[in-house]
């Protein structure tokens, strides 16, 4: 009876053993890659340095008939650069960097709707442009290039499909201002 417990007992640790190798065998790699200079994209500089510089609003260009499209922008930019710490924001007097977004084209169309002319489903599509310049002189020391993203929501309004439109493309305006290869 002894010697059985003393199997189960043997067998059990047996069990708890087998994650450590794989657990080891990660730890070597995440050392290895850490050693070699890979790191997250979220501890890499960005163009605007490592987040103590100042920013700023300079204007949003829009050739919308969407009169809340501006301020819906900056929200979120202001949102996704503290989330990601890249620059401390401010919204009036100077600045260590001023952002300039343009908005080249944003649509929000109705594709589908149902026979009482519900819609079903949203099409959204929006493309910009972000310049950053210097706070000191005005120049320009960054410009993103056209930022275009597209989606497809199903049975929400129009508001809602044009907020989540907005949400990723700044999303992916701030990623592009990380990666500075």
């Amino acid at each position: 009876m002894w010697s059985r417990d003393k199997a189960e007992t043997a067998r059990e640790l047996r069990q708890r053993a087998r994650p450590l190798p794989a657990l080891g065998l990660c730890l070597a790699l995440a050392l290895f890659c850490a050693g070699c200079g890979y790191t997250l994209a979220t501890n890499s500089p960005s163009v605007l340095g490592t987040g103590e510089k100042t920013l700023k609003v300079k204007g949003v260009d829009y050739p919308t008939l969407q009169p809340w499209l501006p301020n819906s922008i900056r929200s979120v930019l202001r949102d996704e650069m503290g989330a990601r710490y890249l620059a401390q924001w401010v919204d009036s007097g100077p600045a260590d960097f001023e952002i300039q977004i343009n908005v080249i084209s944003f649509t929000n169309r109705s594709w589908i709707s149902s026979e009482v002319d519900t819609t079903q489903l949203f099409a959204a599509t929006m493309t910009l442009e972000a310049l950053l310049y210097s706070g000191n002189d005005n120049k320009e020391i960054w410009r993103s290039g056209p930022i275009s993203y597209s989606e497809y929501e199903a049975q929400i309004d129009e508001k809602t499909a044009s907020a989540s439109i907005i949400r990723q493309i700044i999303r992916r305006l701030c990623d592009k201002m990380r990666n500075t290869f």
